[in-house]
């Protein structure tokens, strides 16, 4: 892994680069080999290449820490330091896994099938590769399951548990407290004179005074005050409470 730098320039130059992280625009220190905002040494030579090759400048950088040249865009600056460090040119790289080399896509024939992989040991724990090994192992349709087995399908019959969806819905008695027919008269209250009228007993018709047991039951729950003709000048509930 490296970082190749190469420059052309007037022979006998005096020639510095330095290097920049385009992501969040630190510099390159080649005293700590890291990147800084301020770096110790900002600029480092960049020695002339000899013979045929005289008037190349060049400087392999190796190696090149992959925590310090994380994937992304650089930009290598090319300093004249003979003249105060200016700046003569700057050149792109792109780093991958710590190298400025292109990165060449595997051919799909070396590509592993991820259907082929036998899970869930292949993964390491935690991974989704693990996890789905480890759930999915069974037939779908097996874990389409309730407490009383599995279910067939909408149409056949199911055992239902206790129904939580509806609370407070429930057909109890209680559950007519809250409907109100009358000033202080519930539901359920309502419910009991009109069971006595119909279905109660009946003592004293005739005499003025005509208690109605409620039905089914021996507590009294009409006194009503009639006449001779039967027309009820006052009536006396008795209500369950």
């Amino acid at each position: 892994m490296a970082l190749r730098i190469r420059f052309q320039y007037p022979t006998g130059s005096q020639l510095g680069c330095s290097i920049e992280r385009l992501s969040d625009g630190s510099f390159y220190d080649f005293t700590t080999t890291t990147f800084v905002a301020s770096p110790t040494t900002l600029i480092n030579s960049l020695p002339e290449d000899t013979g045929n090759f005289a008037g190349r400048f060049k400087l392999t950088l190796t190696p090149t820490p992959t925590a310090q040249f994380s994937d992304g865009d650089y930009v290598v600056t090319i300093h004249n330091m003979a003249q105060s460090n200016m700046v003569v040119a700057e050149l792109a790289a792109t780093m991958h896994a710590g190298d400025d080399a292109t990165v060449i896509p595997q051919p799909l024939t070396s590509v592993v099938d991820p259907w082929s992989v036998a899970l869930p040991s292949s993964y390491a724990a935690g991974t989704a590769g693990s996890l789905l090994g480890q759930n999915l192992d069974a037939q779908v349709s097996t874990r389409s399951t309730f407490a009383g087995g599995a279910v067939a399908s909408v149409t056949a019959p199911v055992i239902v548990g206790t129904n939580n969806d509806k609370a407070g819905y429930a057909l109890v008695s209680s559950g007519l407290d809250a409907i109100q027919i009358e000033g202080g008269v519930n539901a359920r209250q309502a419910l009991s004179p009109i069971l006595a009228a119909c279905a109660g007993v009946i003592a004293g018709a005739g005499t003025g005074v005509v208690v109605i047991k409620g039905g089914n039951s021996s507590a009294t729950r009409i006194t009503a005050t009639t006449d001779n003709s039967g027309n009820r000048s006052s009536v006396t509930l008795t209500l369950p409470t």
